[in-house]
């Protein structure tokens, strides 16, 4: 458990530095999130080796990118949706998608600079391997199995806790929608981890879920 607690310290203290508005549209708010991350995979990888488990959790198999394609469509659709109940156009609350976009920088910058484009599909890849890899596995085998994947989830969402501040508008006050964000896409990934016993479908999610989300969607007036 102390891998467990490691992973949720680490990403929530990264978070909370990474979305300080300091460091709006910066090297150091991509650096601050994709350096810890990248660490705590590469713990998930020595776990997953010593548990004789890496192949099989993950090679991609037949049918992963679709999986994967499908169920980022579905959480596309539902972030949408979700910004626009908690977050309306025309609002003060429409501040606190400002905020996040403001923080992530400008989307085209993003389309156009490779190293960017490589930084988000690898954090990516890191949280599903962290998140619905080690973590999974460790409260799996504690509470077990079917308790281990909401708990997984809600430690992921809650790992967010610290954007809350960060990200917060005078006006609307603390901002919930990273934390939302992560506890809805959390539950439809570690379900997804837990129920094939492999992380590549929820890792080309993930991938597609972020890229698309930070680098192609725009809100109206941003």
């Amino acid at each position: 458990m102390i891998r467990v607690g490691l992973a949720f310290f680490v990403t929530a203290i990264a978070h909370g530095f990474a979305f300080r508005e300091s460091l709006q549209g910066t090297t150091a708010f991509w650096l601050w999130i994709a350096v810890p991350a990248l660490l705590l995979a590469a713990l998930a990888v020595h776990h997953f080796w010593d548990t004789g488990t890496l192949g099989e959790r993950l090679l991609p198999r037949w049918g992963d990118l679709s999986i994967g394609a499908l169920t980022a469509l579905v959480l596309l659709v539902a972030s949408w949706v979700a910004r626009g109940t908690l977050s309306p156009s025309g609002t003060v609350r429409q501040s606190w998608l400002y905020r996040v976009y403001l923080q992530i920088g400008d989307p085209e910058a993003l389309q156009t600079s490779a190293w960017l484009t490589s930084a988000i599909l690898l954090v990516a890849a890191a949280e599903e391997i962290i998140w619905r890899g080690m973590v999974l596995d460790l409260l799996s085998a504690r509470v077990g199995a079917r308790r281990g994947w909401i708990l997984a989830a809600v430690l992921y969402g809650l790992a967010m806790i610290p954007t809350l501040y960060t990200l917060r508008d005078p006006m609307p006050g603390p901002n919930p929608l990273l934390l939302i964000a992560a506890l809805g896409c959390g539950i439809v990934w570690s379900f997804l981890a837990a129920r094939l016993g492999r992380l590549a479908p929820g890792i080309f999610s993930h991938m597609a879920f972020a890229y698309f989300s930070a680098a192609q969607f725009r809100w109206p007036g941003i």
